[in-house]
């Protein structure tokens, strides 16, 4: 016999939805670890760069440590707005806060816009200066790749 189901004989038909929680991989702590670190040294870097910590300068090139000295404030307001912004979203990459995203792309921002200006006001021709500041994007922009992907598939809240 055909009859209508009423509303609780309706919903006990349907399959229970279950919300899948997407579980954080094994290497979001490691790699948020890793990039504590890694911002760690930079924070040391300005701080030495900024003091002129002699045991750390005296290791550059001549060349390379007046430039470093002559650095207009923009660029190391910007130097610091990098690391500090690096450390916190690391810092919330570990904590699984969607708001790592937004401060690591803020980290980067300020990584490229460091950088540039510093190339841009005519950094001496030391291969290892160029290195380091590569490497020092790359790391920034595959950091927040990093974060951009686990936010993507939930893990970040």
């Amino acid at each position: 016999m055909d009859r209508d189901l009423d509303f609780e004989e309706a919903t006990a038909l349907i399959p229970a939805v279950q919300k899948h929680v997407p579980k954080a991989p094994w290497h979001l702590p490691v790699i948020g670890a890793i990039a504590v670190l890694w911002s760690l040294l930079g924070v040391f870097d300005l701080l030495a760069m900024i003091t002129r910590f002699a045991p750390y300068m005296n290791q550059m090139p001549e060349l390379t440590r007046e430039f470093i000295y002559e650095l207009p404030p923009a660029v190391i307001i910007l130097r610091a707005v990098a690391v500090f912004a690096t450390l916190a979203g690391a810092v919330y990459l570990i904590r699984k806060r969607l708001t790592a995203v937004r401060i690591l792309a803020l980290g980067a921002t300020a990584t490229i816009l460091g950088i540039g200006f510093t190339f841009a006001n005519g950094a001496p021709d030391d291969g290892t200066i160029h290195a380091v500041s590569m490497f020092t994007i790359v790391v920034s922009v595959l950091l927040l790749y990093y974060a951009q992907t686990w936010a993507k598939f939930g893990v970040l809240k």
